[in-house]
């Protein structure tokens, strides 16, 4: 499959290698296939009395990825970004990716799941302190399709852990917890591509990769029990290896955490609340 060109200032970005994915922009004659600029819908305005204007996207008015031809919209404010990414084509509903600050990732254009389908990545900026974004991904073929929607902090990557020319998203969660004054900071986790599903929880698969932080954690367990001997360790100090266990399918040794280190009554509270906490990272 002949790899089309792309935009230059995208080029130098890229990871991988696109088949057929971005197209050049298309002669006059051609464009009549592409809708025209249709302004994204907020659904909570941001900003109310400040309209979107269409921006450049590395210099260039639009983004092709076969049928699909991609916007940037930015409102002019003084003292933030705040822009709109829209994914459009003739005889379907735009997608409108509004409400944070949005652009669109230097992954897309590019064959992320093996299937020979090019995926667009659009990243969304939260803007909170914590550095957290949204990533969404789609399939640009016959149809758009969304394949994973999740929340990560900044250090997110893609890599072929298995070998398989499909690439798994690791992400990077913070952890707020319901039953606890708890959070987790820093705690990697693995979303793997199955063909017809999309991304699914993997981290149980590559648990390999949660190794340093358990071993940090139950160090710091170690260095709290020499310094206060026969106190009660305050479950924030535990809180970390526990949910690396469970995330990363080894459910007999955090529930040995807290069965030994709490009372059964006590145990039994937690493990109820770290599968709430935990259950959109759970196997």
């Amino acid at each position: 499959m002949q790899t089309r060109k792309i935009f230059s200032a995208f080029l130098g970005a890229l990871l991988f290698t696109a088949c057929g994915a971005v197209t050049p922009i298309p002669s006059t004659e051609a464009a009549y296939q592409y809708p025209t600029p249709q302004i994204p819908v907020e659904i909570d305005p941001f900003a109310p009395s400040v309209s979107f204007k269409q921006a450049s996207i590395a210099g260039n008015d639009e983004l092709y990825i076969g049928k699909y031809i991609l916007r940037n919209w930015c409102k002019p404010l003084d003292f933030m970004d705040y822009c709109a990414i829209t994914i459009s084509t003739l005889n379907e509903k735009q997608v409108d990716i509004v409400n944070w600050h949005s652009y669109i990732s230097h992954e897309t254009g590019t064959d992320l799941t093996g299937t020979g389908i090019p995926n667009i990545v659009i990243i969304s900026e939260i803007g909170n302190a914590a550095g957290e974004q949204f990533i969404r991904i789609f399939e640009a073929g016959d149809s758009l399709k969304e394949i994973l929607f999740i929340g990560s902090r900044r250090d997110w990557k893609f890599e072929d852990l298995n070998n398989d020319k499909a690439f798994e998203f690791i992400g990077d969660a913070r952890v707020w917890s319901k039953f606890s004054d708890c959070q987790i900071l820093n705690f990697p986790y693995v979303q793997e591509y199955t063909p017809n599903v999309g991304y699914t929880i993997g981290t149980h698969k590559y648990k390999e990769i949660l190794y340093s932080s358990i071993q940090y954690w139950l160090e710091n367990i170690d260095t709290y029990k020499k310094e206060n001997p026969g106190t009660e360790i305050p479950l924030c100090r535990v809180y970390g290896v526990v949910a690396a266990y469970l995330v990363s399918g080894q459910t007999e040794k955090a529930w040995a955490i807290l069965d030994t280190n709490y009372s059964p009554d006590k145990a039994a509270e937690y493990k109820v609340g770290f599968q709430e906490d935990l259950k959109n990272l759970l196997p």
